[in-house]
């Protein structure tokens, strides 16, 4: 969270820090199981199909462990602070004032477990950060600080 801290301006006040929630990892988890189960397969067909899964499995896992470092999202009192990235970096502050548009996208799987794709729209662009938890809480912070 050191990006937020770092960049705060005179007088801000951190008043909600958003994290990602752990349905991040389902995918390449899966991919790692069904991998190792096949992998001990003696067709050789499914034991190879099982070193292919475990291969995608670790580089998806390695992806999203790289997307959870790298990845901050806070509300402050005057601010959206939006940051993505560990070796580039993609950032969005938002004043409060100028926040055009926040939405929240929630599948199936996103409304039982609790997370969500946060869609924010300044200007004309558009940015899109996924498997926020408790994305609700994120826009009701938003707007108590723009109320």
């Amino acid at each position: 969270m050191s990006y937020i801290e770092d960049n705060l301006q005179p007088g801000e006040e951190i008043k909600y820090v958003a994290n990602l929630h752990f349905f991040l990892f389902v995918q390449p988890l899966v991919f790692l199981l069904l991998g190792w189960w096949l992998y001990g397969s003696e067709t050789a067909v499914l034991h190879y199909g099982g070193i292919f899964l475990l291969f995608i499995g670790v580089v998806s896992l390695v992806q999203r462990l790289l997307v959870k470092i790298g990845s901050s999202y806070a509300v402050t009192n005057k601010r959206v602070i939006l940051k993505t990235g560990v070796i580039s970096r993609r950032a969005v502050d938002l004043v409060l004032a100028k926040c055009e548009g926040l939405h929240i996208k929630q599948s199936i799987w996103g409304r039982i477990f609790n997370f969500g794709t946060i869609t924010v729209t300044t200007g004309g662009a558009t940015s899109s950060y996924p498997f926020i938890a408790n994305p609700l809480a994120f826009r009701r912070e938003i707007n108590t600080q723009i109320g």
